[in-house]
């Protein structure tokens, strides 16, 4: 398994006991390794595979939370059957019956001639497809007919009580009685590897109170469960992390085997809840950072970042209670900035999040996701998971910021309409819709220069070269800043807004150091300000 997926291909391929060492794999390995050759090349595995490899694929790529998939179904037993008809054959004589029963029910629409009718008088009336002049059917996947044909054609010819015992349940049978029996062998064979149902694992992302975080953790008994521990997920902790340190301190024994049990299942849980799969490396790897991240935000709170008392909750609290309660407090600020983007005022601009500048729109939507991220400067540019308190802290003045910049668009006065009409369309900002708050109040600024009011309107074109000298970074900046003064004195969030301005001050001052006193930079390329259409003659 450490080898890579062709790699490790060939070298079973080429030994003369291929199939012995394919047997020998675990179910979750089979899986994983077949993922990981590809669709293309997964035909030998899969003719050397046991019966209990293929049902522990087809429990993982088949079903789709509690239902099964039928046209996906069909297309790996159609691929099983064209590579070995053996295997085929060994995999439908072990199947759960109520599986097949379900699958024939999604596959076909059967009917059965009533006894009392003439086969003449009703012919017309019933399926094209027949066997036996019984039992009539057509396939509701018509790409798959010969395949289905071919089946019952075989259990017909040799096996001709189970072929109608079949077709009497697909005709008879009550789907949702024959949905809760398959649902539950599935649901059961995952269950003996450690990989939760789909529902069970949601539970991860319920918020969790003090009174569960208390107790209930038994180490001594990690030994016990060492036959059904979980190897579906592999999670990797950093090393730099609470959790990594607290781990790399314990000696061998029983708590560390018990967190590493705890560390797989809560993996898997987290891959089927955000219904991963492991045939995705950089997907795989991102859930399971998830893992590490939350949990080591967990650890930190219930700790507050001491290594002793880090060891000891380890020693007394569950993996998984620590991802929830990182998780909650991270889902909590991530429902405050919703509140503002659906219901506030975010919500009552046309352009919702656009009104954001960069890089307050990249974190706002890093936020906003599922799984809410943080960013994390020379790290990935799509940003880190909540890991330690003070992204909670960080996060949370964002969003007191983003809450204060409603009051500052709504003293601005921007009115859509106003932007909208004659604004210069060969200018950088040529639509209403790529006004940003940035812009608003440099626009702003560059009024109260211009005629000594504060309100976010297109400037005249024909203005531009006797008002830029006017308009240099620091007298920006200062204009901005006395302005938010006068406006909001004491307001709780006006040092949160000071540092969403701080990288767009830093940004403008980039933008115009080329720019001394040979001339002011061409109005068209200029994206800080609102220009009016030279046509309409300025506002």
């Amino acid at each position: 398994m450490g080898m890579d997926a062709p790699r490790r291909l060939r070298a079973i391929l080429d030994r003369p006991d291929a199939e012995a060492v394919v047997g020998a794999l675990a179910e979750q390995d089979f899986h994983v390794t077949l993922k990981e050759v590809g669709a293309s090349d997964a035909g030998p595995l899969l003719a050397l595979a046991r019966p209990e490899q293929l049902h522990h694929l087809f429990d993982m790529e088949w079903w789709s939370k509690a239902e099964v998939v039928p046209s996906r179904a069909a297309r790996w037993l159609v691929e099983l059957a064209g590579c070995s008809e053996r295997k085929f054959l060994q995999w439908l004589y072990t199947a759960d019956f109520e599986l097949l029963v379900l699958l024939f029910k999604k596959w076909l629409r059967v009917v059965v001639i009533p006894e009392d009718e003439d086969l003449m008088e009703v012919r017309d009336r019933l399926p094209e497809k027949t066997l036996d002049d019984q039992y009539f059917w057509e396939s509701r996947y018509p790409q798959f007919e010969d395949f289905f044909h071919n089946v019952l054609g075989y259990l017909f010819e040799t096996h001709r009580e189970f072929y109608v015992e079949l077709l009497n349940h697909v005709v008879w049978a009550l789907d949702p009685e024959v949905e809760e029996g398959a649902y539950r062998f599935h649901r059961g064979r995952l269950e003996d590897r450690a990989v939760p149902d789909y529902y069970d694992a949601l539970e991860i992302y319920r918020s969790i109170g003090p009174e569960e975080m208390a107790g209930g953790k038994d180490v001594g008994s990690s030994r016990e469960d060492a036959a059904t521990a979980p190897s579906f997920a592999l999670a990797r902790i950093p090393p730099g992390d609470l959790l990594g340190r607290a781990l790399s301190t314990l000696p061998g024994g029983p708590l560390l085997d018990h967190l590493k049990i705890e560390l797989a299942s809560l993996a898997n849980k987290v891959v089927v809840a955000d219904r991963l799969s492991p045939e995705d490396p950089e997907h795989l790897k991102e859930g399971l950072n998830k893992v590490s991240a939350l949990a080591n935000l967990g650890l930190h709170l219930q700790s507050g970042g001491e290594m002793e008392a880090a060891l000891e909750v380890l020693e007394k609290v569950f993996l998984e209670h620590l991802f929830r309660l990182g998780q909650g407090r991270a889902a909590r600020l991530r429902n405050a900035l919703a509140r503002i983007v659906e219901k506030g005022w975010i919500a009552r601009w046309p352009w919702g999040l656009n009104i954001l500048d960069d890089p307050w729109k990249e974190r706002a939507e890093m936020l906003l996701e599922k799984s809410p991220r943080v960013p994390r400067p020379g790290r990935d540019p799509s940003g880190d998971f909540f890991r330690i308190p003070e992204d909670l802290r960080e996060s949370e003045e964002f969003v007191q910021g983003i809450e204060g910049l409603g009051a500052v668009l709504e003293a601005l006065e921007a009115r859509v309409e106003v932007l909208g009409a004659g604004l210069w369309k060969e200018a950088q900002i040529g639509d209403p819709a790529q006004a940003t708050l940035g812009v608003l109040l440099w626009t702003a600024a560059a009024r109260r220069e211009l005629d000594g009011a504060w309100r976010a309107e297109p400037l005249p074109v024909e203005a531009w070269p006797e008002l830029f000298p006017r308009l240099r970074p620091v007298a920006v900046e200062a204009s901005v800043t006395s302005w938010l003064d006068e406006a909001f004195p004491g307001a709780p969030w006006r040092s949160r807004v000071d540092d969403l301005l701080r990288p767009l001050f830093q940004d403008y001052v980039e933008e115009m150091r080329p720019f001394g006193e040979t001339g002011p930079p061409e109005p068209r390329l200029t994206r800080f300000f609102l220009f009016a259409s030279p046509e309409s003659g300025g506002a």
